[in-house]
Formats: C-alpha cells, structure tokens, sequence
C-alpha cells in the first residue's frame, strides 16, 4: 500500500498481510534527474491538447475499467465473459499486441481460472502473477513476458493504491531495463542493478516517488502521477535507444506528440466499455 515516509513506516502498518510494504531499497534515486523529467513532462503536457487532469481521468477511468472487470468483492460464482475480457486486454498496449491470438485458441473457463486465482486467491502475490504466466508456455517467452505485464496491470489499476505498478517497462530484473534504472545517476555505467521484482521493492518506489511528488506540491492522485512520471522516464529511455526514432515510430507510429508514446503505453490512447459502462480515454493527440 501507497505509505508516505512521514504517515508511517512500513513496522508502524497495520499487521494486515495483504498490505504490501516498502522494501529499503539497494540503490538511491536522484531528485535532480526526477525534477528534470517532472518538468519535462508537465512542458509536454502544456503543449498539448489534453491536460494533466484528463490523463488523471483516464487512469481513474482505467481503474473503473478494472474494478468493473474484477470487483473488489466477487462472489463465488465470478466469471468474466470473452467480450469483456478482450476490452481488459485492448487497455493494455503489451497484450493487445501480443497475447489477443493467443487468448482466441484458449478455453475461456480456463482462463477465467487462471484469473480468479490471479485475483481473489490468497497466496503472495509474486506466486499469483507467476501461476497466471503459466497459462503460456515457457517456450513461448514474448507470450510469458506480456502475460506478466497483463496480471501486473490488472492488479495495480484494480487497486492503484494498494498495489504498485510492476510491468516490466518499470522494472525488468533480467535485462536490467526499465523506468526506475532511469532515475539512477550514473547508470549507464553500471552492469548490475540490486533491484528484483518483489512487490515490496516496487513498493519502495512508489514511496520514494511520494515522499518526492509531494515535496513539489502535487498531493492528489498519487498512484496515477507516479505512474506518468515512470512512463516518462521509459518513454524518455526508448527514444534515446532507437536509431533514428526508427524503433519508436515503428512500435508507435510516426510524426507523433511526445505524449502520444506514454498515452499507449498506459493504455489511455483509445475507448473501451466494460457492461454498458463506458470508460472514456484521452482524445488522439496531434
């Protein structure tokens, strides 16, 4: 769960175990290069057609999205029909990509499985998401990979404060890639980088994005800020990485907003409708 450093310290939270605590993390982030993309982001922001209280409402309208999908409190009887399920994935830009041919051959009572234990079991949620990954194959490793990502977005946007984000473009442990390797200094010269995937140390993260977001004035909308501010950082360390903005334009299409790549990679860029609830996403940007 979302703690600030000066609410509480992770021994001072309530002896629940399914509250998430902050890890101490391995490694410092730097506030100067987190200031640097703030701004960066809010300049974006100001240049384009939409503002930061639209981005705000397409996340919270993501996470209606989820909740209407997974509620909070489901009966023994849950199960979520292949229309739905297809809107969950198309508001998630690694699965809508990758795993919607591989969905179509599946049974959907095993995938409904797969889901309920994903969501409502009661083991550590590391051993959930894995459990959910074993639907594909381990020969299949661009499946497995966005499967992770599915699980790892269905759980945070379902309940934004009380669990992090943890795709793989925030953190991937077995390439050393993501968003929180940017905000190290001087991380282009290092080999290895002590962060793992535990849920605690996404956690930890977020914390240090709090404690750092509310130093700068922004209170409201903690979850969803952290979030724009780390899709910033990746979208900022995929462009420098294409050749060209070849790679970029490739994934992402040409002649775009710099928004447009953090808009898609949330999964904000389009409309979606859950139950005749209809989930409204930025407009395109221009």
């Amino acid at each position: 769960m979302l703690w600030y450093k000066k609410q509480a310290d992770p021994e001072a939270m309530p002896d629940d175990q399914t509250i998430i605590r902050p890890a101490e993390l391995p490694v410092n982030f730097d506030e100067d290069i987190a200031s640097s993309k703030l701004q960066t982001l809010l300049d974006e922001i100001d240049e384009s057609p939409v503002d930061m209280d639209d981005l705000i409402t397409s996340l919270d309208s993501k996470r209606m999205l989820m909740q209407t999908a997974f509620p909070l409190e489901a009966g023994l009887d849950w199960q979520l029909g292949n229309s739905e399920f297809g809107v969950v994935l198309s508001s998630i830009f690694p699965a809508r990509r990758k795993l919607q041919d591989f969905f179509a051959d599946l049974d959907a009572s095993e995938i409904d499985q797969r889901l309920n234990g994903l969501v409502y079991g009661s083991g550590a949620l590391t051993e959930r998401m894995l459990n959910f990954c074993d639907l594909v194959p381990k020969e299949q490793k661009k499946e497995r990979r966005a499967v992770w990502d599915l699980a790892a977005e269905i759980m945070h946007f379902r309940d934004p404060l009380g669990t992090p984000l943890m795709t793989r473009w925030v953190w991937d442990d077995s390439t050393m890639t993501g968003a929180l390797r940017e905000f190290i200094k001087g991380n282009d010269h290092m080999h290895q980088i002590p962060l793992d995937r535990r849920p605690e140390i996404f956690e930890g993260a977020r914390s240090w994005f709090a404690d750092f977001l509310s130093e700068a004035g922004f209170y409201r909308e903690m979850p969803f800020l952290i979030d724009l501010l780390q899709a910033k950082a990746y979208a900022d360390y995929v462009k420098a990485m294409s050749s060209g903005l070849g790679m970029v334009q490739a994934e992402f299409g040409g002649n775009q907003h710099p928004l447009e790549f953090i808009v898609k990679l949330l999964g904000i860029d389009s409309n979606n409708t859950i139950s005749s609830k209809t989930v409204e996403m930025p407009r395109t940007l221009h």
